[in-house]
């Protein structure tokens, strides 16, 4: 005879009670969630190079004003979201940004422009103090993981403008001239994942954030040498 039938029933109907909230307990608890991180863009200087672009010539004394990134609204969430289909946008399941994506996009893409750029001081969009002469605008549309071909697509439209010089002695009033385009590129990219999962989704940006850099680093410097 089962354990239970023999116990009094003053005593089973408790057993069973804890029994049955054991059991609800575990096939409700769910998988922790996976944080994702943008790895790092900018590769050791010592060791195998894993890009074939040289960076650009060391040019000492050149600042250059970094707006912010342009990015598609879409991606702009915590779930990690890749692309289904040309109109369909879905999400890996139970992962998540560890910080926003466009917070940890832009610190990664500024560490790799800064090793694409030697000697060039960068600045975020304030620049008065450091008398930026150039400014580059980053704007990515569209940025898609295709997760069935498992490619990372992109196209990127930088565009490098000069600076006025700043206002002589700072005169209240007086209206800066506004920004002039330079050099303007457009460039697409595509770039194969290593494998059908999240960590290398966000590889695959991060390499795309690394030829981004080498891209703006070489229209930078085509700007700087340019007659004005």
């Amino acid at each position: 005879m089962n354990l239970l039938c023999r116990l009094p029933r003053v005593v089973a109907l408790p057993v069973l009670a804890l029994l049955a909230a054991a059991l609800a307990g575990c096939a409700s608890r769910e998988p922790r969630p996976t944080l994702l991180t943008v790895p790092a863009a900018a590769r050791p200087a010592q060791g195998a190079s894993v890009s074939s672009i040289t960076p650009v010539p060391r040019q000492p004394g050149a600042v250059l004003a970094v707006r912010r990134l342009g990015l598609p609204e879409y991606i702009q969430a915590r779930r990690v979201r890749y692309r289904a289909d040309a109109s369909t946008l879905a999400e890996w399941p139970n992962t998540f940004w560890a910080e926003r994506i466009e917070v940890g996009l832009a610190r990664e893409f500024q560490a790799a422009l800064r090793q694409a750029l030697p000697g060039w001081q960068l600045c975020d969009d304030d620049c008065s103090e450091r008398n930026a002469t150039l400014s580059v605008q980053v704007d990515l549309a569209p940025l898609d993981f295709v997760r069935n071909r498992l490619t990372l697509q992109a196209h990127a439209r930088i565009v490098v403008s000069s600076l006025p010089a700043a206002s002589a002695g700072g005169k209240p009033g007086t209206v800066a001239a506004p920004p002039r385009p330079l050099l303007t590129l457009e460039r697409n990219f595509e770039l194969a994942a290593s494998a059908d999962t999240p960590q290398a989704h966000a590889q695959t940006l991060s390499d795309l954030l690394e030829a981004l850099a080498f891209a703006v680093a070489e229209t930078a410097q085509r700007a700087q040498a340019a007659p004005r």
